[in-house]
C-alpha cells in the first residue's frame, strides 16, 4: 500500500498490482504480480491446439506471488489478479499443476 502527499494534501492509500498484457492475432495473455521464485507451469501449451490455454504461477516463500495466463476468460483473468494480490499459500506444487487455473478460481 502506498500513501503520498500532493500539494500538502494527503492522498488516500492505494494498492498497486503490477500488470502486463499482450494481444496479437488469436493470442491474448495477462500477467499479474511478480515473476520471482519457483515457476509452476499448467495447462495445454501444445502449439497444435486450436485454442491453447496455459499459464504459470510464481511461488516464493510458499505463496503465489505472480500469475500468467494465455487464453483466459475475463473471469479467469480476474481470478488471476486476485490471487496475485492476496498471495495465497501453496500446499503442493503437484496440486497446483493439477488444479491449474482452477486454483485461482477458488478465491
Amino acid at each position: 500500500h502506498i500513501k503520498e502527499t500532493e500539494g500538502g494534501e494527503a492522498v488516500e492509500e492505494y494498492d498497486y498490482l503490477p500488470y502486463f498484457y499482450s494481444r496479437a492475432f488469436d493470442l491474448s495473455w495477462q500477467f499479474y504480480g511478480d515473476n520471482v521464485g519457483e515457476t509452476v507451469l499448467f495447462g495445454d501449451n501444445n502449439p497444435e491446439s486450436p485454442k491453447p490455454k496455459f499459464g504459470t504461477y510464481w511461488i516464493k516463500d510458499g505463496k503465489v506471488v505472480g500469475a500468467f495466463l494465455e487464453g483466459g476468460t475475463p473471469e479467469e483473468n480476474k481470478a488471476l489478479a486476485k490471487i496475485a494480490r492476496i498471495q495465497p499459500p501453496v500446499e503442493s506444487t503437484d496440486l497446483l499443476i493439477k488444479d491449474g487455473i482452477g486454483f485461482a478460481c477458488k478465491f
